[in-house]
């Protein structure tokens, strides 16, 4: 079985990119720097899967002062 994990996507997540992400089953959350579409948000919530968006790249990225 595969671990349960984060998928970090810096592009638009629409409903067919949502499905295939859903599809693997091992996802908890989806985080994106961009957005997310409405039925998108849907398919994640009737699959129990956290969802957050318009998070900042420099979320994931560590800064010159950090390195």
């Amino acid at each position: 079985m595969k671990e349960p994990h984060l998928e970090i996507k810096t592009r638009y997540v629409h409903a067919g990119l949502a499905q295939k992400i859903i599809n693997k089953g091992s996802v908890i959350g989806v985080l994106t720097t961009t957005t997310i579409s409405e039925p998108a948000k849907k398919l994640f919530d009737n699959a129990e899967i956290a969802w957050a968006k318009n998070i900042p790249e420099s979320a994931f990225m560590p800064s010159e002062a950090e390195e």
